[in-house]
């Protein structure tokens, strides 16, 4: 029997990956191998099975793209929610995004 393909996981992806491409055959395969049934095109049902996966392995938006020759779905585009850090200073709340390196030498204003 083949291998099962795992399907993506947010936190695999460090904070320079904020966002990944699933090709389309990677779609239809993990829907195939996981969804309960079979497709050959990513219908509407392919989409709403692979959104609510990726949502349950930590992605917050995915969004599916034509591809430019054919105009089918080329795959989905997964991404992260941002990760910041929270300051609240006496009237302000500044929020700041954060970088794999922060925290470095050299890396303060």
């Amino acid at each position: 029997m083949p291998k099962k393909h795992k399907f993506p996981d947010a936190n695999d992806y460090g904070l320079k990956n904020p966002a990944v491409l699933c090709p389309g055959d990677r779609v239809l395969t993990l829907y195939n191998e996981n969804g309960g049934r079979t497709a050959k095109r990513i219908s509407k049902r392919v989409k709403a099975w692979f959104t609510a996966e990726a949502h349950e392995h930590g992605w917050v938006g995915v969004r599916f793209l034509p591809e430019v020759q054919t105009r089918h779905s080329g795959g989905a585009i997964l991404w992260q929610a941002p990760k910041v850090s929270v300051n609240v200073t006496k009237n302000t709340l500044v929020l700041v995004e954060r970088s794999d390196d922060a925290g470095e030498e050299g890396d303060e204003d």
